[in-house]
């Protein structure tokens, strides 16, 4: 989150030096690809495993890491698909210019609501591209989905060119896209109580749980979707035969695919369905395989009290973290939680909102998913501790609930839950749910109260489709990546997915956080290597973060903090700007809300730029 905002508001001060417009991505309207996509049709079973979020859905982040330790790699593996009839003018993409997405191409992909009804009712599927920067050399397309079940791949593409490494995006047209459920496809919207609505409940009690079930059946009962048979329709199954539907739209005769978190599921599902025209799928920070989703709280509980305590000990450790000046970092937290919960809320630097103990905790699971938000954290800790002010916990769970900056939010939230609960057959009665999500909570050290206020599948209708495991055989050698300290998907389950895959193949690697690609330095050449020249890393193959890189830094000097400074500049050179603060930067990414007040043809404007550009980490 912090890498993103410190490229977006670079590049537009750039932009706006040089007299042009915001960074854009290169441009090419015409659909390049392969010449035979394979056909639509395959034998059929679903490859499955749970949901990687703890409360409501994941939110991918970005790390800024340093990396020392590799393995090299040893064997090349290229396979062929059968080929398939040419695709038609009619079932190629038509691409334009996205309306909100500046520098991407985006298009529609019609694909039928039911695929056992391949010539009934169809529903709209928004995708988004970068085209590749080498077409001399391109390799095809390579499609993203970012995790959840519920993230958008179009907003994700949008960071994502910053991040994915330029030896990938020369030889890739970088793809997303909205699965179908969620954002910009054809999707479910419910209108649910986010703001001041994340809920806690303490051991044993079942009267708050059975209260948070009533709120969230009422809440259910607003949900829509167009059409009214998409809700049953939206499990990864489906999502999968999209995806395919998708690869022969784009011209490739066979999948080039990267899945964080839940778009491992995603990944591995594809490969059950269609193992042959898998080319090369990197699944990283994988779900559990399995169909039976109970109890996987737990593991998820456990993950990130390891996460928390990893935090607690590097904040201690390091004569830059805040906290050291409160005392020991688990003491401080635990001192916030107990007067949030004496007083009932924190003021925040927007009048209009308060920040509860359920968003406070919220913030924390936030904010473990990279180990680049723990200062972000401390100071969250600190600001709450000495001022009661919660601005920072608010961003932090904001983030997570998918709120934008004008205060909208998306439909990442419900789209979860009907996702996930499409792909599972368990339908458990009252009863057992609680038992459950009590159970799960009494295995955390920290985040029972939030495990517990889970409601499982209640009241969200019977599955049509869900998931059935396969080991996807058949298939080109499939890469998955686990990370020792990740939170929200442990390690020992990426172990198990690649033992679940007949040609899957386990890629480690130490280091704190969800996920590893683009944010753990040591595995971009692996993973390059594996998407450009099909190179599969040996059994075993490893490689580590480095130990010794600086988390905290001193004050004043993150990368997020010389950003305000740069914002103060200008209003010392006359701009007539608001203030801007940590929480802001962080709550705009994109920087839309923080440059939306500047006129970049005042020539005054202009100047003071230029002269407080060296403020920014460059």
């Amino acid at each position: 989150m912090r890498r993103l905002s410190v490229l977006l508001v670079v590049a537009m001060v750039a932009a706006a030096c040089s007299g042009g417009d915001s960074p854009s991505a290169e441009s090419d309207s015409a659909a390049s690809g392969a010449d035979e996509p394979a056909d639509e049709a395959s034998s059929e079973s679903a490859e499955g495993s749970p949901d990687a979020s703890p409360a409501t859905t994941t939110t991918t982040t970005t790390t800024t890491t340093t990396t020392t330790t590799t393995t090299t790699t040893t064997t090349t593996t290229t396979t062929t698909s059968p080929p398939g009839p040419v695709a038609d003018e009619a079932t190629m993409l038509d691409w334009s210019s996205c309306d909100e997405s500046e520098g991407l191409q985006c298009s529609t992909l019609a694909v039928p609501l039911d695929h056992g009804r391949p010539d009934g009712q169809t529903i709209d599927i928004a995708v988004a591209r970068q085209p590749a920067a080498d077409p001399a050399n391109r390799i095809g397309s390579l499609v993203f989905n970012p995790g959840g079940p519920g993230g958008s791949g179009i907003e994700f593409l949008e960071f994502a060119v910053f991040t994915i490494p330029p030896d990938v995006s020369a030889r890739f047209d970088l793809v997303s896209f909205d699965p179908r459920g969620v954002g910009d496809s054809a999707a479910v919207e419910c209108d649910l109580m986010l703001d001041d609505g994340v809920d806690l409940v303490a051991d044993d009690d079942r009267g708050a749980w059975d209260a948070l079930l009533a709120s969230s059946l009422t809440q259910f009962e607003t949900c829509t979707a167009e059409p009214g048979a998409l809700a049953q329709q939206v499990g990864t199954n489906n999502a999968a035969r999209d995806l395919d539907h998708l690869r022969a739209a784009l011209g490739d005769g066979q999948l080039s695919y990267v899945g964080f978190s839940y778009g491992t599921r995603l990944g591995a599902t594809y490969a059950e369905l269609f193992p042959e025209r898998v080319r090369a799928l990197v699944l990283d920070g994988a779900v559990k395989p399995t169909t039976d989703f109970a109890g996987l709280g737990a593991a998820q509980g456990a993950g990130f009290d390891n996460a928390f305590e990893s935090f607690a000990a590097a904040c201690d450790a390091d004569p830059d973290c805040l906290l050291r000046e409160l005392g020991p970092t688990l003491d401080v937290v635990a001192a916030v939680r107990a007067e949030i919960a004496a007083i009932g809320s924190f003021g925040t630097d927007d009048p209009g909102r308060v920040l509860t103990p359920g968003e406070l905790d919220l913030g924390i699971i936030s904010a473990l998913y990279s180990k680049d938000a723990w200062p972000f954290l401390a100071q969250a800790v600190y600001l709450a501790d000495t001022v009661a002010d919660g601005s920072l916990f608010q961003v932090l769970a904001d983030n997570y609930l998918g709120r934008r900056p004008d205060g909208s939010y998306s439909n990442q939230t419900e789209a979860n839950v009907f996702i996930s609960c499409a792909d599972d057959s368990a339908r458990p009665d009252v009863d057992t749910t609680w038992q459950q999500a009590d159970a799960d909570a009494d295995g955390s050290r920290y985040f029972g109260e939030t495990l517990r206020a889970s409601t499982g599948c209640l009241g969200i209708a019977d599955p049509v489709d869900p998931l059935v495991l396969g080991p996807a055989s058949g298939a080109a050698p499939i890469l998955v990546i686990g990370t020792t300290g990740d939170p929200a998907t442990p390690y020992q389950w990426s172990i198990e997915m690649a033992e679940s895959l007949e040609s899957g193949v386990l890629y480690s690697v130490d280091a704190a956080g969800h996920t590893a690609y683009t944010s753990v330095e040591c595995v971009s050449d692996i993973v390059g290597a594996y998407l450009i020249d099909l190179t599969v890393p040996p059994e075993g193959g490893s490689c580590a973060d480095d130990p010794e890189t600086d988390v905290f830094v001193p004050a004043g000097e993150s990368d997020v903090e010389l950003i305000v400074a740069f914002f103060d500049c200008l209003i010392e050179q006359g701009v007539p700007l608001e203030p801007v603060s940590i929480a802001d930067v962080l709550a705009d990414p994109s920087g839309e809300q923080l440059f939306v007040d500047l006129d970049f043809g005042d020539a005054t404007v202009v100047e003071a730029i230029a002269e407080c550009q060296t403020l920014l980490p460059l």
